[in-house]
């Protein structure tokens, strides 16, 4: 079914709200919702990329936001149920229910900062699809950013011996790029050196998307950066890693980049 009725819909989210604190009862009604709005006839291009491999639905775009709208007051007038609900949509095998615990946990206010990161921390202790991990670092951090606890935890995964988290704490930063004002910069070009200089491919995915966004948000900073690391770095792999982010810049910075890097590759091979 494609067709959404908003009025049937605001009545199937009023469902939902009754059992609110009632998991099971929850689940069972969400999962007959977005069953009712599944394009069952849909079929994505196979040169698609899926946004998710754990199972999921295929649902208009507007049927899970206002879902989770529908969810906020509820979980503002209850926060206790709300962590209760998330909890358990999280354990739940669809990608959607998923979404909506991230959802849940980010409607909670700022005092429960420390459950929030409890269950973020738990649940990325183990490898999570990465559509998945993607919204829970968007959705459910608004507490601890409100509480000011968040920018220690990405210190605290970017500093973790486990390359895995190094990894969410790569992505989690450059999420938080794409929300955080040029004033409160200052420390993240500190905290990424390391991880540009080290060159590790487990980590090139979601550093390049830290790179990109500090390249949107300051160029000529980035860029003096990435020099630095290039005049301190011998060989030709940070040559070819900062090749990789030169789409990132407008057109005279990256001409730049490129000028030094061309120098360096001149310097080390005589």
């Amino acid at each position: 079914m494609t067709a959404i009725d908003l009025t049937r819909l605001q009545k199937q989210i009023g469902e939902l709200v009754s059992v609110f604190s009632e998991p099971t009862a929850f689940i069972k009604c969400l999962h007959e919702i977005l069953g009712f709005y599944e394009r069952r006839a849909y079929r994505p291009s196979r040169e698609l990329v899926p946004k998710t491999f754990m199972r999921s639905y295929s649902l208009p775009a507007q049927v899970l936001p206002l879902i989770g709208i529908g969810l906020k007051q509820p979980a503002a007038l209850d926060p206790s149920a709300a962590l209760s609900l998330a909890k358990a949509l999280w354990l739940d095998p669809y990608y959607e229910a998923r979404e909506l615990a991230a959802v849940i946990l980010g409607q909670l206010p700022s005092e429960f900062s420390a459950d929030v990161l409890t269950l973020i921390s738990d649940w990325i202790s183990v490898p999570l699809d990465r559509a998945a991990l993607q919204t829970l670092l968007e959705k459910a951090s608004l507490a601890p950013r409100l509480a000011g606890e968040w920018d220690a935890f990405i210190e605290k995964l970017l500093s973790s011996p486990i390359i895995r988290l190094q990894s969410v704490g790569l992505l989690a930063l450059a999420i938080d790029l794409e929300q955080r004002p040029l004033n409160k910069l200052s420390g993240i070009f500190k905290s990424v050196r390391p991880f540009i200089q080290a060159g590790d491919d487990r980590l090139e995915l979601n550093l390049k998307l830290v790179v990109k966004n500090l390249a949107m948000s300051t160029p000529n900073e980035t860029a003096y950066l990435l020099k630095q690391i290039l005049a301190d770095s011998p060989g030709s792999a940070i040559e070819r890693r900062i090749r990789e982010y030169l789409p990132y810049f407008p057109l005279e910075t990256a001409a730049g980049l490129l000028e030094a890097v061309k120098v360096h590759a001149k310097l080390h091979s005589s």
